[in-house]
């Protein structure tokens, strides 16, 4: 619309438009083009190139930083440590409500099942989940919110479970890595953000 910013390249926007009738009008077709195409799959490194360049990101020149919801923190904390039921489908996993207030999941016999299988009532959502702006249950949440709050720190430097969880996965990354220091360096950094470390995030580790 003419209120809205205009494209920031509109002889690619034609481009795709054709091609989309070109493909015979296919929505799949046109998502394949796009999520495998390099744009689509940059890192979100800003360069020195990049900066000068392309500063405010416009011409997407990189991936624009997104930051990680509720649920997906949740079970890839899960999921790192090696505690994560992947077990589908089924009753939800029950919470208890803490003697200090927290709300916790129960661990099954095979973990922590995932955040779409917990039970969540509007009076027991897991803390976890709260102070990470899972969007509330009433009223309807037409847009998922994002703060930046202290409990968040908090409630990830304080919390016991996150210490088990925590304890768990220096426990998993010295069966895999050995006693070897620098392996158990870059099979955390693998396991947790699929990458290896650069040369100060190394050196940090290490201290």
């Amino acid at each position: 619309g003419k209120s809205g910013t205009p494209p920031t390249n509109p002889e690619l926007l034609d481009w795709l438009a054709t091609e989309f009738a070109r493909q015979g009008w296919s929505i799949k077709q046109m998502h394949r083009l796009m999520m495998t195409s390099s744009a689509y799959r940059q890192v979100s490194t800003v360069s020195a190139e990049s900066k000068a360049l392309d500063p405010e990101n416009v011409s997407l020149s990189r991936m624009p930083m997104r930051r990680m919801d509720a649920e997906s923190l949740n079970d890839s904390i899960l999921l790192i440590s090696g505690r994560l039921d992947e077990t589908r489908f089924g009753v939800p996993a029950p919470v208890e409500v803490r003697g200090d207030g927290l709300v916790t999941p129960i661990e099954t016999p095979g973990g922590f099942r995932r955040t779409i299988y917990i039970q969540q009532r509007r009076t027991q959502i897991p803390t976890m989940l709260d102070n990470f702006d899972l969007p509330p249950m009433n009223p309807n949440c037409s847009e998922r919110p994002e703060s930046t709050v202290s409990l968040q720190a908090l409630y990830l430097l304080n919390n016991g479970l996150v210490h088990q969880l925590a304890t768990s996965t220096a426990a998993r990354i010295r069966r895999e890595a050995g006693d070897d220091v620098d392996k158990q360096i870059d099979t955390l950094y693998w396991r947790a953000l699929s990458r290896a470390p650069s040369d100060e995030e190394r050196k940090l580790a290490l201290d």
